[in-house]
């Protein structure tokens, strides 16, 4: 009898480390999955969440989360929807902790989203990284790989060729948001 009960401590200690190990081994595999996820992931875990996002210029935006790519993300706001480079991004609050990686092996631009706007003839608010002027309002003209240009427009005016106040080419780089209106939505 004594025999079978240390057979049967020593049969339970066995189970017990292997059951350790397994959860170690599980615990450093979601480690390594979470070091590899991405900042794009952490807010893909959330779309559809109000968020607020605090821009690299310290501008605050309000808005449901719509779409998350690798280099941007589309925030709706009231009538607006707006583009806002992840780069430009210093912090995102209203996220839940969730992850989700991309459903879609195709990865969409920056520059893909500034072309489907130059291809609607949207009139775009882009605001611009290290300005005192803030937003400088027109439509898309061309969107190169890394720049685009705009036919700045007056407040409140139509595009028209008398109407325009000049051209802009901006590298996409320096765009910290681009706003437009919801039924342009990406």
């Amino acid at each position: 009898m004594r025999w079978d009960a240390l057979f049967g401590d020593l049969d339970a200690q066995w189970h017990a480390a292997k059951q350790l190990d397994l959860e170690t081994e599980v615990n450093e595999l979601v480690r390594l999955e979470l070091a590899q996820s991405t900042f794009a992931d952490a807010l893909r875990g959330s779309m559809g969440a109000e968020v607020t996002a605090v821009l690299c210029n310290g501008a605050v935006l309000h808005g449901s989360l719509r779409r998350v790519e690798a280099q941007w993300v589309l925030l709706a706001s009231g009538s607006r929807s707006i583009i806002v480079p992840l780069a430009k991004l210093r912090r995102m609050t209203g996220a839940g902790s969730s992850l989700a990686p991309a459903r879609s092996p195709v990865t969409y631009t920056l520059a893909s989203a500034m072309r489907i706007l130059c291809r609607n003839r949207s009139v775009v608010n882009l605001d611009l990284d290290g300005t005192t002027t803030g937003t400088v309002r027109g439509v898309l003209d061309r969107v190169g790989a890394d720049y685009v240009q705009l036919a700045v427009m007056t407040d409140g005016a139509v595009r028209r060729r008398d109407n325009q106040a000049g051209s802009a080419l901006i590298p996409l780089q320096g765009i910290v948001s681009v706003a437009s209106s919801a039924e342009n939505e990406l």
